[in-house]
């Protein structure tokens, strides 16, 4: 059984599609993954097994385009005649879609081919693309004003064989606003892989150049919507109290918002420290070394009330004391599991009083969020191996 996955940007990194096509793969299937590249990657290459095709797309193109989507029929061209040529090539079986954008060309294509379409939704997309940078500009309210994503989400999800979610919570919202058939969506979470995010008879090699910091820690994409603009606000503050304090962040920026170029203005760039992108397996190495961990982003969407980012249960796998906003789901779980703490979003006040309230009790904190953490973690529910199930079973159903 053949699988085309689509995903509208580079590979790798993605943690979550790597999972999804090496959890597939284990079941016997064969996994194609087709993607651009604005680089000088190999246009084909097999990866872990994942039969990655390439076509080039520069940058500024599809910055271009992809706000225009619903609007003008060019970047939808552009990857239908790439997307029908790999089906006929290699006789696809199931096409498997990444986020929103595209499901109409899979619609297309399901009816073509007569194959299965899977639309794998990583995002609430038609409530996350509101907040985004690129609609929030004098031109791009424009266009968003005339572009229905919600009703682009009903009318193509609808027709997909199977729509998969990130949480409950989320899979609730797509069944009340889109009227999906319940029977065809499932929820298949964020979590890490037992076997990179486990401490358990691990020794990782902890970067030494932190040895005499007290360390946060953040890493996943950087924008104006995941508060880093936050925690570097309170950095003057907690400098007084902690002046060995050390912020440490990674992944991919973009130009929407520069946490560098941020710090410099509010004059705190020396107890900052961009990693750049890590590489999953590095990860674990930066977490270990990390006194804090947190993803405190505006609570301002539906979409980021009614999930758990990967990074909160990558933080947890290591037992590492959290602090999210007030986001509701990933609040509630940090809280009811007694793992970490939430404050308000913008709340400076309140950000560096948990912080300063952490370092001061440290041991006792640690020791207490540790044995809690590890309670989850022997429950089984948090890592991929396990709740990646769900997906492998309907996939041998389709």
């Amino acid at each position: 059984m053949k699988i085309c996955m689509v995903l509208d940007s580079t590979f790798p990194p993605d943690d979550r599609v790597e999972k999804e096509a090496l959890s597939l793969i284990a079941k016997g299937y064969e996994v194609y993954l087709l993607c651009h590249t604005h680089t000088h990657q190999p246009g084909e290459e097999l990866y872990k097994g994942i039969r990655i095709i390439r076509f080039n797309l520069k940058l500024w193109f599809k910055k271009k385009l992809i706000p225009l989507y619903l609007l003008l029929p060019a970047y939808r061209l552009f990857w239908k005649r790439r997307i029908f040529h790999l089906i006929k090539k290699e006789r696809i079986n199931i096409l498997h879609f990444h986020d929103l954008p595209l499901s109409d060309i899979g619609v297309k294509a399901k009816k073509r081919f007569n194959i299965k379409l899977v639309c794998d939704q990583h995002e609430y997309y038609s409530n996350w693309i509101r907040k985004a940078a690129h609609y929030n500009t004098f031109i791009g309210k424009i266009v968003s004003y005339y572009s229905n994503w919600e009703r682009y989400e009903q009318r193509y999800l609808n027709q997909a064989d199977l729509v998969i979610t990130v949480s409950e919570p989320l899979r609730q919202i797509y069944l009340k606003n889109t009227g999906l058939d319940e029977r065809k969506v499932i929820v298949v979470p964020n979590t890490p892989s037992g076997n990179l995010f486990n401490l358990n008879g691990k020794n990782f090699e902890k970067p030494s150049q932190y040895r005499n910091h007290f360390v946060l820690f953040y890493a996943g994409t950087i924008d104006i919507l995941r508060g880093l603009d936050f925690i570097i606000d309170a950095l003057p503050r907690l400098t007084e109290s902690i002046p060995n304090i050390k912020f440490i962040f990674a992944g991919k920026i973009f130009k929407s918002f520069d946490p560098i170029e941020y710090a410099k203005k509010i004059g705190v760039s020396p107890y900052c420290e961009y990693l750049g992108w890590l590489a999953l397996e590095q990860l674990p190495r930066y977490i270990s070394v990390s006194d804090i961990c947190l993803f405190t982003p505006p609570a301002n969407r539906e979409e980021i009330n009614s999930t758990i980012a990967t990074k909160i249960y990558q933080y947890l796998a290591m037992k590492k004391p959290i602090i999210v906003s007030e986001a509701k789901m990933m609040k509630e779980f940090v809280e009811k599991n007694r793992i970490g703490y939430a404050v308000n979003y913008g709340n400076i006040e309140d950000l560096v009083h948990t912080i300063l309230d952490i370092r001061d009790h440290y041991s006792t904190i640690k020791r207490e969020i540790a044995k809690n953490s590890e309670r989850l973690i022997e429950s089984g529910k948090i890592y991929w191996e396990n709740t990646v199930k769900d997906m492998i079973d309907r996939y041998a159903k389709l």
